[in-house]
Protein backbone atom coordinates (compact mmCIF):
# COMPACT_ATOMS: atom_id res chain seq x y z
CA UNK A 1 0.00 0.00 0.00
CA UNK A 2 2.82 2.38 0.89
CA UNK A 3 4.61 1.64 -2.39
CA UNK A 4 1.44 2.43 -4.32
CA UNK A 5 1.10 5.76 -2.50
CA UNK A 6 4.73 6.63 -3.21
CA UNK A 7 4.28 5.76 -6.89
CA UNK A 8 1.16 7.94 -7.02
CA UNK A 9 3.04 10.83 -5.38
CA UNK A 10 5.80 10.55 -7.98
CA UNK A 11 3.26 10.54 -10.80
CA UNK A 12 1.58 13.67 -9.40
CA UNK A 13 4.85 15.53 -9.03
CA UNK A 14 4.91 18.72 -11.07
CA UNK A 15 7.69 19.41 -13.54
CA UNK A 16 8.30 23.14 -13.88
CA UNK A 17 9.53 24.34 -17.28
CA UNK A 18 11.12 27.80 -17.43
CA UNK A 19 10.67 29.45 -20.84
CA UNK A 20 11.43 32.79 -22.52
CA UNK A 21 9.19 35.31 -24.23
CA UNK A 22 9.90 34.02 -27.74
CA UNK A 23 7.93 30.80 -28.22
CA UNK A 24 9.74 29.86 -31.43
CA UNK A 25 13.12 29.80 -29.66
CA UNK A 26 11.79 27.81 -26.68
CA UNK A 27 9.52 25.33 -28.44
CA UNK A 28 12.22 22.63 -28.83
CA UNK A 29 13.00 22.70 -25.09
CA UNK A 30 9.31 22.56 -24.16
CA UNK A 31 8.83 19.62 -26.54
CA UNK A 32 11.71 17.80 -24.86
CA UNK A 33 10.12 18.43 -21.46
CA UNK A 34 6.77 17.05 -22.64
CA UNK A 35 8.36 13.96 -24.21
CA UNK A 36 10.26 13.23 -21.00
CA UNK A 37 7.57 14.15 -18.46
CA UNK A 38 6.72 10.46 -17.83
CA UNK A 39 3.11 11.32 -17.02
CA UNK A 40 3.94 14.09 -14.54
CA UNK A 41 2.08 17.38 -14.57
CA UNK A 42 3.77 20.30 -16.28
CA UNK A 43 3.81 23.92 -15.18
CA UNK A 44 5.17 26.50 -17.60
CA UNK A 45 7.04 29.33 -15.88
CA UNK A 46 7.74 32.74 -17.41
CA UNK A 47 9.43 35.55 -15.51
CA UNK A 48 7.81 38.90 -16.26
CA UNK A 49 10.09 41.92 -15.90
CA UNK A 50 8.07 45.06 -15.12
CA UNK A 51 9.20 47.84 -17.50
CA UNK A 52 11.09 50.74 -15.94
CA UNK A 53 11.04 52.89 -19.08
CA UNK A 54 7.61 54.18 -20.13
CA UNK A 55 6.96 55.24 -23.76
CA UNK A 56 5.46 58.71 -23.98
CA UNK A 57 5.30 61.37 -26.71
CA UNK A 58 7.51 59.39 -29.08
CA UNK A 59 10.25 58.75 -26.53
CA UNK A 60 10.79 56.86 -23.26
CA UNK A 61 10.88 58.17 -19.73
CA UNK A 62 11.95 56.64 -16.45
CA UNK A 63 8.94 55.31 -14.58
CA UNK A 64 9.86 57.42 -11.55
CA UNK A 65 9.33 60.60 -13.56
CA UNK A 66 5.98 59.62 -15.12
CA UNK A 67 2.47 59.86 -13.68
CA UNK A 68 1.67 56.78 -11.57
CA UNK A 69 -1.55 56.03 -13.45
CA UNK A 70 0.25 56.00 -16.79
CA UNK A 71 2.92 53.71 -15.37
CA UNK A 72 0.32 51.35 -13.92
CA UNK A 73 -1.65 51.27 -17.18
CA UNK A 74 1.41 50.53 -19.31
CA UNK A 75 2.66 47.82 -16.97
CA UNK A 76 -0.73 46.12 -16.94
CA UNK A 77 -0.66 46.00 -20.75
CA UNK A 78 2.80 44.43 -20.71
CA UNK A 79 1.70 41.92 -18.10
CA UNK A 80 -1.27 40.99 -20.31
CA UNK A 81 1.16 40.35 -23.19
CA UNK A 82 3.15 38.01 -20.94
CA UNK A 83 -0.05 36.09 -20.11
CA UNK A 84 -0.78 35.73 -23.85
CA UNK A 85 2.71 34.31 -24.40
CA UNK A 86 2.06 31.74 -21.67
CA UNK A 87 -1.24 30.85 -23.36
CA UNK A 88 0.69 30.14 -26.58
CA UNK A 89 2.85 27.67 -24.67
CA UNK A 90 -0.26 26.03 -23.25
CA UNK A 91 -1.61 25.54 -26.77
CA UNK A 92 1.64 23.81 -27.76
CA UNK A 93 1.12 21.41 -24.85
CA UNK A 94 -2.51 20.77 -25.82
CA UNK A 95 -1.43 19.87 -29.35
CA UNK A 96 0.85 17.28 -27.74
CA UNK A 97 -2.09 15.96 -25.71
CA UNK A 98 -0.75 17.35 -22.43
CA UNK A 99 -2.72 19.56 -20.07
CA UNK A 100 -0.33 22.06 -18.50
CA UNK A 101 -0.53 24.90 -16.02
CA UNK A 102 1.08 28.33 -16.24
CA UNK A 103 2.87 30.51 -13.72
CA UNK A 104 3.89 34.14 -14.20
CA UNK A 105 6.62 35.39 -11.87
CA UNK A 106 7.26 39.12 -11.56
CA UNK A 107 10.85 40.18 -10.93
CA UNK A 108 13.45 42.47 -12.44
CA UNK A 109 16.00 39.64 -12.75
CA UNK A 110 14.94 36.51 -14.68
CA UNK A 111 17.44 34.19 -13.00
CA UNK A 112 16.62 35.50 -9.51
CA UNK A 113 12.93 35.15 -10.29
CA UNK A 114 13.42 31.47 -11.16
CA UNK A 115 15.42 30.82 -7.98
CA UNK A 116 12.79 32.59 -5.86
CA UNK A 117 10.03 30.57 -7.56
CA UNK A 118 11.87 27.32 -6.78
CA UNK A 119 12.08 28.14 -3.07
CA UNK A 120 8.54 29.51 -2.74
CA UNK A 121 6.89 26.60 -4.56
CA UNK A 122 9.26 23.95 -3.18
CA UNK A 123 10.02 22.85 -6.73
CA UNK A 124 11.64 19.42 -6.96
CA UNK A 125 12.04 19.23 -10.74
CA UNK A 126 12.86 22.05 -13.14
CA UNK A 127 13.72 22.14 -16.83
CA UNK A 128 15.26 25.23 -18.40
CA UNK A 129 17.57 26.29 -21.21
CA UNK A 130 21.33 25.76 -20.99
CA UNK A 131 22.05 28.34 -23.70
CA UNK A 132 20.56 29.80 -26.85
CA UNK A 133 20.01 27.24 -29.64
CA UNK A 134 22.72 28.88 -31.77
CA UNK A 135 25.33 27.77 -29.21
CA UNK A 136 24.43 24.08 -29.46
CA UNK A 137 26.96 21.52 -30.65
CA UNK A 138 27.27 17.77 -30.22
CA UNK A 139 30.29 18.34 -27.96
CA UNK A 140 28.48 20.81 -25.71
CA UNK A 141 28.76 19.77 -22.06
CA UNK A 142 28.82 23.01 -20.07
CA UNK A 143 26.27 25.70 -19.32
CA UNK A 144 26.83 28.83 -21.38
CA UNK A 145 23.88 30.91 -20.30
CA UNK A 146 24.51 33.37 -17.46
CA UNK A 147 20.97 32.72 -16.22
CA UNK A 148 21.46 28.94 -16.27
CA UNK A 149 24.74 29.17 -14.36
CA UNK A 150 23.18 31.43 -11.72
CA UNK A 151 20.19 29.13 -11.22
CA UNK A 152 22.45 26.06 -11.04
CA UNK A 153 24.55 27.70 -8.33
CA UNK A 154 21.80 29.30 -6.22
CA UNK A 155 18.69 27.14 -6.55
CA UNK A 156 17.56 24.97 -3.66
CA UNK A 157 19.66 21.79 -3.39
CA UNK A 158 16.43 19.78 -3.14
CA UNK A 159 15.57 20.68 -6.74
CA UNK A 160 16.74 18.53 -9.65
CA UNK A 161 17.41 20.76 -12.66
CA UNK A 162 17.83 19.59 -16.23
CA UNK A 163 19.35 22.06 -18.69
CA UNK A 164 18.35 21.73 -22.34
CA UNK A 165 19.68 23.26 -25.55
CA UNK A 166 17.97 22.86 -28.92
CA UNK A 167 16.01 19.89 -27.63
CA UNK A 168 19.04 18.06 -26.18
CA UNK A 169 19.91 17.37 -22.55
CA UNK A 170 23.17 19.18 -21.75
CA UNK A 171 23.54 19.02 -17.99
CA UNK A 172 21.69 17.67 -14.96
CA UNK A 173 22.10 19.07 -11.48
CA UNK A 174 20.97 16.33 -9.13
CA UNK A 175 19.03 17.25 -6.03
CA UNK A 176 20.75 17.01 -2.68
CA UNK A 177 24.26 17.01 -4.20
CA UNK A 178 25.36 20.61 -3.63
CA UNK A 179 26.60 19.99 -0.07
CA UNK A 180 28.56 16.99 -1.32
CA UNK A 181 30.11 19.03 -4.13
CA UNK A 182 31.10 21.83 -1.75
CA UNK A 183 32.62 19.33 0.71
CA UNK A 184 34.63 17.66 -2.04
CA UNK A 185 35.82 21.03 -3.32
CA UNK A 186 37.03 21.94 0.18
CA UNK A 187 38.74 18.54 0.55
CA UNK A 188 40.46 18.94 -2.80
CA UNK A 189 41.70 22.40 -1.83
CA UNK A 190 43.07 21.02 1.46
CA UNK A 191 45.01 18.30 -0.35
CA UNK A 192 46.45 20.78 -2.85
CA UNK A 193 47.51 23.13 -0.06
CA UNK A 194 49.16 20.19 1.72
CA UNK A 195 51.18 19.31 -1.38
CA UNK A 196 52.24 22.92 -1.74
CA UNK A 197 53.21 23.01 1.93
CA UNK A 198 55.18 19.76 1.71
CA UNK A 199 57.00 20.89 -1.43
CA UNK A 200 57.84 24.23 0.16
CA UNK A 201 59.01 22.56 3.38
CA UNK A 202 61.19 20.08 1.50
CA UNK A 203 62.74 22.91 -0.48
CA UNK A 204 63.45 24.85 2.70
CA UNK A 205 64.96 21.75 4.32
CA UNK A 206 67.29 21.16 1.37
CA UNK A 207 68.44 24.77 1.27
CA UNK A 208 68.78 24.77 5.06
CA UNK A 209 70.79 21.55 4.99
CA UNK A 210 73.19 22.99 2.41
CA UNK A 211 73.65 26.11 4.51
CA UNK A 212 74.26 24.06 7.66
CA UNK A 213 76.83 21.90 5.87
CA UNK A 214 78.59 24.98 4.58
CA UNK A 215 78.62 26.59 8.03
CA UNK A 216 79.95 23.42 9.67
CA UNK A 217 82.74 23.05 7.08
CA UNK A 218 83.66 26.70 7.53
CA UNK A 219 83.74 26.33 11.31
CA UNK A 220 85.80 23.13 11.07
CA UNK A 221 88.29 24.88 8.79
CA UNK A 222 88.51 27.81 11.16
CA UNK A 223 88.94 25.43 14.09
CA UNK A 224 91.76 23.54 12.37
CA UNK A 225 93.55 26.79 11.53
CA UNK A 226 93.27 28.18 15.01
CA UNK A 227 94.25 24.80 16.44
CA UNK A 228 97.46 24.63 14.42
CA UNK A 229 98.35 28.20 15.31
CA UNK A 230 97.86 27.62 19.01
CA UNK A 231 99.38 24.14 19.21
CA UNK A 232 102.28 25.40 21.29
CA UNK A 233 99.90 27.03 23.72
CA UNK A 234 97.77 23.88 24.00
CA UNK A 235 100.88 21.70 24.52
CA UNK A 236 102.24 24.11 27.01
CA UNK A 237 99.02 24.12 29.03
CA UNK A 238 98.70 20.36 28.62
CA UNK A 239 95.13 20.69 27.32
CA UNK A 240 93.87 18.52 24.44
CA UNK A 241 90.13 19.28 24.51
CA UNK A 242 88.29 20.98 21.59
CA UNK A 243 86.69 24.37 21.95
CA UNK A 244 83.37 23.96 23.75
CA UNK A 245 81.66 26.60 21.52
CA UNK A 246 82.41 24.62 18.36
CA UNK A 247 81.11 21.42 19.97
CA UNK A 248 77.88 23.16 20.97
CA UNK A 249 77.38 24.56 17.43
CA UNK A 250 77.84 21.10 15.90
CA UNK A 251 75.38 19.67 18.37
CA UNK A 252 72.83 22.33 17.50
CA UNK A 253 73.18 21.81 13.74
CA UNK A 254 72.79 18.05 14.02
CA UNK A 255 69.37 18.25 15.71
CA UNK A 256 66.54 16.74 13.60
CA UNK A 257 64.21 19.10 11.67
CA UNK A 258 60.67 19.64 12.95
CA UNK A 259 58.09 17.11 11.81
CA UNK A 260 55.84 18.04 8.84
CA UNK A 261 52.08 17.59 8.55
CA UNK A 262 51.09 14.01 7.66
CA UNK A 263 54.60 12.70 8.39
CA UNK A 264 54.95 9.31 6.78
CA UNK A 265 52.69 10.21 3.83
CA UNK A 266 54.82 10.93 0.78
CA UNK A 267 53.98 13.34 -2.00
CA UNK A 268 53.18 10.39 -4.26
CA UNK A 269 50.45 9.17 -1.91
CA UNK A 270 49.01 12.67 -1.55
CA UNK A 271 48.96 12.99 -5.35
CA UNK A 272 46.97 9.76 -5.56
CA UNK A 273 44.50 11.12 -3.02
CA UNK A 274 44.13 14.31 -5.03
CA UNK A 275 43.49 12.33 -8.22
CA UNK A 276 40.88 10.17 -6.48
CA UNK A 277 39.18 13.22 -4.99
CA UNK A 278 39.04 14.90 -8.41
CA UNK A 279 37.33 11.84 -9.90
CA UNK A 280 34.88 11.74 -7.01
CA UNK A 281 34.23 15.48 -7.36
CA UNK A 282 33.66 15.16 -11.12
CA UNK A 283 31.26 12.27 -10.65
CA UNK A 284 29.25 14.27 -8.13
CA UNK A 285 28.60 17.09 -10.62
CA UNK A 286 28.63 15.26 -13.94
CA UNK A 287 25.63 15.03 -16.23
CA UNK A 288 23.02 12.33 -15.67
CA UNK A 289 20.20 11.34 -17.96
CA UNK A 290 17.68 11.17 -15.16
CA UNK A 291 17.36 12.65 -11.69
CA UNK A 292 17.60 10.25 -8.83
Amino acid sequence: MEKEEEAAAVMEEIIYVAVGRETAKNKSNLTWAIDNSQGNKICIVLVHQPPHMIPLLGTRFDAATVDEELVKSYREKQKAKTEKILDEYLRICLKKGVHAEKLCVEMDSIEKGIVKMIYENKVRKLIMGAAADKHYSTKMEELRSRKAIFVCQHASPTCCIRFICKGHLIHTRLKGRMDEVRALSALLSDFQRLVSSRSSSNSDMLSGSSKVKSDVEEEEGTSRTSSSRSAGTLSYSGGSEASPSVTEDKSNHSSPPPSLPCTGMGLGMISILIHSTKLWHKRAIQNHKQCE
